[in-house]
């Protein structure tokens, strides 16, 4: 299983690599999730969180993963891994000073595998959304990322919005000329450009609630 350093949609890595057999047992020292957990868990980002994907390599499909547990010297528990593949852990300082591992369990003959750190909101939206609602969404994305990057954050190209997911194809019913110039769907997802809009106001509105909101960056 190959771990990313931080991977944010648009193959924006931070960090180093590492290279584990596949076939074997792969196992994490909690503590370098535990150190990017800690600046995620900031009051000033609230609405979005630090998201662990587990995913076949160069794919958004699901890693195959039979077991997965977090264990310390008086602890052992199960960890829960989401149907896309989002491993999630605990923020725990305790954790932290026990020296915590995570151990991953794969069959012999799984694909390979990514392991990736991507930010995304923390709850869903409605499918009405005020618009000072995405881009106080976008200023703690961008925030939290250039803390993440660390010295890296010099060399980040621009944040120019959020991608919006959702379940079923997406349509836009409602929302002012100004906002809706600034808004694209196809498929699933919406991208909102909000880098020269963050003084705009009103409401817009699809046809469904969104599931997910991800940083918008340019490819």
């Amino acid at each position: 299983m190959r771990v990313r350093g931080l991977s944010v949609w648009a193959s924006l890595v931070v960090g180093s690599t590492l290279i584990a057999p596949v076939a074997a047992d792969t196992q994490f020292n909690y503590d370098g999730f535990y150190s990017r957990l800690k600046k995620s868990e900031k009051v000033e980002y609230s609405d979005i969180t630090l998201a662990f994907m587990l995913q076949q390599q160069a794919t958004t499909l699901p890693c195959d993963v039979t077991s997965a547990r977090i264990t310390t010297d008086i602890s052992d528990d199960a960890l829960t891994i989401a149907n896309n593949g989002e491993l999630v852990l605990p923020y725990s300082e305790l954790l932290n000073s026990r020296k915590a591992l995570i151990l991953l369990k794969q069959p012999a003959d799984a694909k390979s595998c990514d392991l990736n750190f991507r930010l995304r909101s923390k709850l869903p939206l409605d499918a009405a959304i005020e618009w000072q609602q995405l881009v106080k969404m976008h200023q703690q994305f961008d925030g939290l990322l250039k803390d993440l990057a660390g010295l890296g954050k010099y060399f980040l190209p621009e944040m120019t919005g959020v991608t919006l997911q959702f379940e079923r194809e997406v349509v836009l019913e409602d929302a002012p000329a100004e906002l809706a110039s600034r808004i694209h769907c196809k498929m699933l997802q919406c991208q909102v450009l909000l880098a020269d809009a963050a003084e705009l106001k009103g409401e817009i509105r699809f046809n469904q609630a969104p599931h997910t909101v991800l940083p918008l960056l340019p490819r």
